[in-house]
């Protein structure tokens, strides 16, 4: 019974490691799919969240590097609130802040903060190991009876 219950413990520990392993890759080919197919609108809706303004501001200032005229500033936010079309300048601001917004709004760098999540499990895991085996080889058997310590042959080798 004993050997089954430490058994599944690290069983389990080892399917949170390979679940973590492949949850990161995962996420490594998100980012690198996600950097050719730019999702303005959502990085729209992130710029207003992070700078807490309204998303024609972020039209103003984006339209500042190209020199866009007020007027057709307008003229393009009217057509963006009306068919959801995001002009030239506006991809261009978001596409140079893309990594920048990504880190302020997800809070968290990219790879460091994954090896420190995987130094984590691993680190983890081996303590889970290690302790069900000091538990089955030093303290079970000064715990239990001699009876049934004899049946299961615990004890250190």
């Amino acid at each position: 019974m004993l050997k089954l219950i430490i058994n599944a413990l690290g069983a389990v520990c080892s399917v949170m490691t390979v679940w973590y392993l492949i949850r990161a890759y995962l996420r490594s080919i998100q980012k690198d799919s996600q950097s050719d197919q730019v999702v303005i609108e959502n990085y729209l809706q992130k710029i207003t969240l992070i700078a807490g303004l309204s998303v024609y501001d972020t039209f103003c200032k984006s339209a500042e590097e190209w020199r866009v005229p007020a007027d057709r500033i307008d003229r393009d936010f009217k057509i963006y609130l009306s068919s959801q079309s995001v002009p030239y300048y506006v991809k261009d601001f978001v596409r140079k802040g893309q990594k920048h917004i990504d880190e302020l709004y997800g809070g968290k760098g990219t790879s460091f903060t994954d090896k420190k999540l995987l130094l984590f499990y691993s680190i983890l895991t081996l303590v889970f190991w290690g302790g069900a085996v000091f538990v089955s080889l030093y303290v079970l058997p000064y715990v239990l009876p001699e009876e049934f310590r004899a049946t299961l042959l615990l004890g250190p080798p």
